[in-house]
């Protein structure tokens, strides 16, 4: 799935898509990895946009320690750390306006950006928790993405990608009426032909950098 995903609009286009009150401070970050905070809107408050963790951290676990960063569709209503997240109505929509994904050439792993075409901030199906420190009784909510068979384009790469929602299915995912079966309609591939693939700096990786000439398209693989 994707290792890590970026949400690097402007506060004023993130609104445009979705304008809900924001909780919070915003910084347009162009590398969310583990443990980072990211931008959701949960099904119990889907007005308000609010911060949570990625790689989730499920509510029962005794130490606030995880790198469950997906779930994949086919086991949200198997797994019962997940299906109890679902029938909870503990889903929400990941802000995003890119993801990506490494790829191995030769000794060396490379990142490859995957944006929509025709929508600059959009939103991944995703499950999140609320975990309580047993001493300090400090609550920390997290989240994992929700991952599809991969389409071809992303496929080449990886074979899971994750969720992307539409703005009629994202009404879907965050309903708190949707039965099983509407769920798991809408964990589809988004069509390949609606998006952009692109390589870019392995900086990326580096969290001490947050700029635009993370994204700036490589026309090849440096030597």
């Amino acid at each position: 799935m994707a290792s890590s995903y970026s949400l690097a609009e402007g506060l004023s286009t993130l609104q445009q898509y979705y304008p809900y009150q924001l909780e919070g401070d915003y910084t347009p970050t162009y590398n969310i990895g583990i443990y980072m905070p990211g931008m959701v809107i949960a099904a119990d408050q889907p007005q308000l946009i609010r911060k949570m963790h990625f790689s989730m951290v499920p509510f029962f676990f005794k130490e606030r320690k995880s790198s469950m960063c997906d779930a994949r569709s086919s086991q949200i209503m198997v797994k019962p750390v997940f299906k109890q997240l679902v029938t909870a109505n503990k889903r929400c929509l990941i802000l995003a306006d890119a993801f990506y994904i490494w790829q191995r050439f030769g000794a060396d792993k490379y990142p490859f950006r995957f944006q929509l075409k025709d929508r600059q901030v959009f939103a991944m199906a995703g499950l999140w928790s609320a975990w309580i420190d047993p001493e300090t009784k400090e609550r920390y909510e997290s989240f994992c993405i929700v991952t599809t068979p991969a389409n071809p384009l992303v496929r080449d790469i990886r074979k899971s990608m994750p969720v992307i929602l539409t703005p009629e299915t994202e009404k879907l995912w965050l309903s708190k009426g949707a039965s099983e079966e509407e769920l798991l309609s809408v964990c589809t591939a988004y069509p390949e032909e609606q998006m952009l693939k692109f390589l870019v700096s392995r900086d990326i990786a580096d969290r001490n950098i947050n700029d635009p000439s993370l994204i700036k398209p490589l026309n090849h693989v440096p030597a």
